[in-house]
């Protein structure tokens, strides 16, 4: 809860270069800079997993890249909320937090666009050798870089296993494409949502076969990790390209690299990994018919403004006394020890007027 020093927040710091510049132009500072009531900083230090000590001051923490563990909250009171900078939040350990009365709140709304543009960009790179032949044209191979023929999504077959928002926007992009048939794996997905977009709900194996472009958009949970494995991929068409936007743990990774090298599938498109950064040697660099990409083929301008300011209205909510929009484990909203602390930011606001 608040004290003299006001409703603190923190941003991990991996929102600085490592010149404690700001890595990106705009992530919601100004709505903050508005409100002389609360104070916020970056933290100092850059750790891949939050120690005690950095998250103890505070009242909200606005997180980029750390993990969050159950050692990460030891002896941590005073903490009402985390709000990821993304939709994903598998480095964030939900039980914990909840067992330490800790909103954790995401940014749905600033992702969807973006990685939905990006998931076009892999369709078409791939679709015509994008990479090949600028690679080719480099190496003064001129006439060679002519030879290889794309392949149009027009009228071919794009699955998608999950079929949440930044899928739904992906099929809509496509869709000017001319798309034969959009297929969707997702047993959670509301059946008229599916009808909406054009899309066909069908079992994991009818998509593996029949898609000329397999999309991953799940998140990363227990049922989804090791989703597409060996047995899933050799389902694959050898025209088929899979394109991974969403977290390295759902694929198989060697069994999709085995996959490339044998030119059983056409070839893939990833902005995630199994272990992320990829090492040097790593087997992905002997590739050349996958796109490998850091984990920021959405990052755009757009996307950070969005999504800090998502973060930030999070945060100013919370200093009111009020839950932010898109928290994860809203079992924490009905307990005691966080509806106390949501409680003592509203008397502290009240006491300011």
């Amino acid at each position: 809860m608040p004290d003299d020093n006001g409703f603190r927040i923190a941003f991990s710091a991996d929102f600085l270069t490592a010149e404690r510049q700001p890595a990106f132009p705009d992530i919601g500072l100004p709505l903050l800079d508005a409100d002389p009531a609360v104070r916020y900083e970056f933290l100092p230090e850059y750790l891949p997993e939050y120690v005690p000590g950095q998250l103890t001051p505070y009242d909200v923490i606005i997180s980029l890249k750390p993990r969050v563990s159950a050692r990460s909250l030891e002896g941590v009171e005073r903490l009402t909320a985390i709000g990821r900078c993304g939709v994903g939040y598998d480095n964030v350990d939900i039980e914990a937090c909840t067992d330490h009365d800790i909103a954790v709140y995401i940014t749905p709304a600033g992702v969807v666009r973006p990685m939905a543009e990006s998931i076009v960009l892999f369709v078409l790179a791939l679709s015509h050798n994008l990479v090949a032949k600028d690679r080719l044209v480099r190496s003064g191979r001129w006439a060679e870089s002519t030879r290889p023929l794309g392949r149009e999504p027009r009228g071919r077959t794009i699955g998608t296993v999950g079929l949440g928002n930044i899928a739904s926007e992906a099929v809509r992009l496509l869709r000017q494409f001319g798309i034969a048939r959009f297929l969707a794996f997702d047993p959670y997905a509301p059946p008229e949502r599916a009808a909406d977009l054009g899309v066909t709900l069908t079992p994991l194996e009818v998509l593996m076969r029949e898609s000329h472009y397999v999309l991953i958009n799940c998140p990363l949970t227990n049922e989804t990790r090791g989703l597409i494995g060996a047995s899933q991929i050799a389902q694959m068409r050898a025209d088929a390209f899979l394109i991974n936007t969403a977290r390295g743990p759902v694929v198989d990774e060697p069994a999709l690299i085995e996959a490339l090298r044998s030119r059983s599938i056409a070839g893939a498109a990833l902005d995630v990994f199994q272990s992320e950064p990829l090492a040097p040697g790593s087997p992905w660099f002997e590739l050349d018919n996958v796109i490998l990409t850091s984990h920021s083929v959405g990052w755009t301008e757009e996307l950070f403004r969005d999504m800090g300011r998502i973060d930030c209205e999070g945060a100013l909510a919370v200093s009111r006394g009020e839950a932010p929009r898109d928290v994860v484990n809203r079992e924490v909203l009905d307990r005691p020890r966080f509806r106390r602390k949501l409680e003592a930011c509203r008397q502290w606001r009240e006491a300011l007027r």
